[in-house]
């Protein structure tokens, strides 16, 4: 049984020839629906051409079943009907088509469909006397296929059709061409609510995120091909709904499950296929939904978090695909953080908050940080058992390769002993042939590094991290290291210490992942503290392992105009005379010189105008 599940499937469509964004230019986005140029008739960019249904209202929601999230999809039904009732139509074609799980699958779908139909009792005007939910057994091809199974679709009493959670690519295998389909795509063009949580949100675009590329997952969505995407424009079956939207790529659980990488690189790769004019992509958290009007507008978001917006299009992006790992490059990413009293003009790509139109930025370059030593400083992500950790070491050899070399393990907070050992023995390993010593507690004092050829302050736990700095001997000792020594490695929690701000929230588990990932994009979450200073930005390590890409939002939050640079594992920011570039996988820079921000009324971020600049291996960070 796979209710409720997200999909990991299959195998990558081979990319198109790359093109850089705004090959149309941003005026043609606004192009009505059907318009005579050859631009505007591009499927996913300007419309439902090729004969394709347009949408009515659809509600998309990032996961879950929350009370507050159903009654707001019965709201919107409700806004739509006629009857004295409210009529919902429940469609489980997400949940798998195994023979032996489908009477277990129809009875947790009844379920759902009897918490739907309280929900909305609760929910609705007292001008309805109640609320209807009708399970649609569609489970399988063959159900979809049977024209008997049409008749709660097709009926004229019907107000809103809620699309269950978990395979959005079963779900579509089971709907797409079907009679079930079409009776859907009738019922959205007649004024039928059609939404859905989780893969029921994905189904309702068009060109369709299927999920990761075999085992891959968060921490390598920005590599090319990551993505499994069944594109909406060309005649096979594999594509989200008929009728779902052309403008926009819906994405689920987006804060929870950290995809803002995949749905970067997947919007690069859109970019691509549809020939400079790429949608926009919508990612809507757990425990939250947007209403989607005719493929037009995003208004009422609600629930429990915010949806992000990313457009490629409006700042004229440019993207490439760089290193070993063929991850994303890309400039002047325009994104926002919605909350409730904002709309979101698809057609134009504009924001307004209240009754005020957002103008875009002006996408001026951020102050890129300089080193503050004379040396190399290297501020990691999470280096350990990387390559990275090995070029640190060719630049301290480069320096003195001799057996008189002197490398000094800075051990910071609980663990420091263990963790120091660890970068001792793979800096041995990495082929360092000088004197190795690992420093923590008392003894860091800056007479240890007293000659030191290279320094490596590392230290991963932010919850200790707060005390062992409140020392000003340790505070000195960090500062030397890194004004001081030829060669500077800091890793980890450390790096987020030596700039502006640090987090000194202890970091996720696996067992706690998903909800960081959500409590990131709170206004509360941070509970930032000043940092030393020494980098002039603030600096997220384990920007993706750790579910952090709220944190880049925060940082803006707070203080707008210092960049927040976030920092993959196996990844680093170089600071040398010459200026900063990339190393390893990839860095993420947030721009908030030119944004806005407040806090929502759920305790979510809301931003409008925050540009993203992503970097791959050896790329200089500039815009």
């Amino acid at each position: 049984m796979t209710p409720d599940r997200p999909h990991r499937p299959g195998r990558p469509r081979r990319p198109r020839t790359l093109l850089g964004s705004c090959l149309v230019i941003t005026a043609l986005l606004a192009a009505p629906l059907g318009a005579g140029t050859a631009a505007a008739s591009v499927p996913t960019g300007g419309g439902h051409g090729h004969g394709h249904p347009s949408p009515g209202v659809l509600v998309p929601i990032g996961g879950g079943y929350e009370t507050d999230t159903l009654e707001a999809f019965a709201r919107s039904a409700a806004a739509h009907a006629s009857g004295p009732t409210v009529d919902l139509v429940v469609v489980p074609a997400a949940y798998g088509d195994a023979p032996e799980d489908r009477a277990e699958n129809l009875e947790l779908a009844g379920e759902r469909a009897e918490q739907l139909r309280a929900a909305c009792e609760d929910a609705v005007p007292a001008r309805f006397t109640g609320c209807t939910a009708r399970l649609d057994v569609l489970l399988d091809r063959a159900d979809a296929l049977d024209p008997a199974n049409d008749a709660a679709l097709a009926d004229p009493a019907t107000d809103g059709v809620y699309v269950l959670g978990g395979d959005q690519g079963l779900a579509m295998q089971v709907l797409a061409d079907s009679p079930a389909e079409k009776a859907m795509s009738a019922a959205s063009a007649r004024g039928v609510v059609v939404g859905g949580t989780s893969a029921g949100a994905a189904v309702e675009s068009r060109s369709m995120i299927n999920g990761y590329v075999g085992d891959l997952g968060p921490a390598e969505g920005l590599r090319r091909g990551s993505t499994l995407m069944w594109w909406g424009d060309d005649s096979d079956l594999e594509r989200g709904l008929a009728f779902g939207s052309t403008r926009a790529i819906y994405d689920q659980h987006f804060h929870q499950r950290g995809r803002l990488g995949r749905t970067l690189s997947t919007l690069a790769t859109a970019d691509e296929h549809f020939r400079g004019r790429s949608p926009v992509g919508v990612g809507v958290d757990y425990g939250t939904g947007v209403r989607a009007t005719g493929d037009r507008t995003l208004s009422g978001v609600f629930g429990q978090g915010s949806v992000s917006v990313v457009d490629l299009e409006t700042m004229c992006s440019t993207h490439a695909w760089g290193g070993a790992l063929q991850t994303l490059s890309a400039r002047r990413v325009l994104t926002h953080l919605m909350t409730e009293d904002q709309t979101y003009d698809l057609r134009t790509r504009t924001l307004t908050r209240g009754h005020a139109t957002i103008a875009p930025p002006r996408g001026t370059p951020w102050r890129v940080p300089h080193v503050p030593g004379k040396g190399t400083l290297v501020l990691g992500g999470g280096v350990l058992g990387s390559p990275v950790l090995d070029d640190v070491v060719a630049r301290a050899r480069a320096v003195d390769a001799s057996t008189r070399g002197r490398l000094v393990v800075l051990g910071l907070g609980d663990g420091a002993a263990t963790l120091g050992a660890e970068y001792a023995d793979a800096a041995r390993a990495a082929g360092w042939t000088g004197s190795v010593r690992v420093v923590t507690g008392d003894a860091v004092r800056e007479d240890a590094l007293r000659g030191a050829t290279a320094a490596f302050v590392v230290g991963d736990d932010p919850a200790s991290l707060g005390p062992a700095l409140a020392d000003r001997r340790v505070r000195a000792a960090v500062t030397t290291a890194v004004r001081r020594t030829p060669v500077v490695l800091t890793d980890g929690a450390v790096t987020g210490v030596v700039g502006e701000r640090w987090s000194p929230v202890v970091r996720p588990s696996d067992d706690d992942l998903e909800d960081a990932g959500i409590a990131a994009f709170r206004a509360d979450d941070a509970r930032w503290q000043r940092g030393l200073g020494l980098v002039d930005a603030t600096l997220v390590p384990h920007l993706a392992s750790d579910n952090r890409w709220g944190r880049l939002y925060g940082s803006v939050a707070v203080d707008r105009r210092t960049p927040a640079i976030g920092v993959l594992d196996h990844s680093a920011v170089v600071l040398t005379s010459r200026g900063a570039s990339t190393l390893g996988e990839s860095v993420v820079v947030a721009d908030g010189d030119e944004a806005r921000t407040w806090t929502s009324a759920n305790g979510s971020i809301g931003a409008a105008n925050v540009l993203l600049d992503v970097f791959a291996d050896g790329e200089r960070l500039r815009r």
